[in-house]
């Protein structure tokens, strides 16, 4: 084999192992992150569960107010997951 066919086999290894060790790492944030989500969503059925439906509105109002940012986040997740739900079925 030439060496630049051993060098470019080299650089695939050395990407493999590399996407790897970032493929370990984000798995392992995303397993820090389940609890904390696992415990907003108990808090979100407890609020919604005691309130009216107008309450609920008025206090999800209030949230994308005062963090627009953070809701459209949490709007794009939960329309992934709805999606992914929907597709696999």
């Amino acid at each position: 084999m030439s060496d630049d066919t051993l060098s470019a086999r080299a650089e695939a290894e050395k990407s493999r192992e590399s996407a790897a060790r970032l493929l370990d790492a984000l798995a392992r944030k995303v397993g820090s992150y389940r609890a904390g989500a696992t415990s907003g969503v108990h808090r979100a059925a407890g609020y919604v569960q005691t309130l009216s439906v107008k309450d609920v509105a008025v206090g999800i109002e209030r949230a994308v107010r005062s963090r627009p940012a953070s809701a459209m986040a949490i709007a794009i997740v939960a329309g992934y997951l709805v999606g992914r739900s929907l597709r696999s079925r």
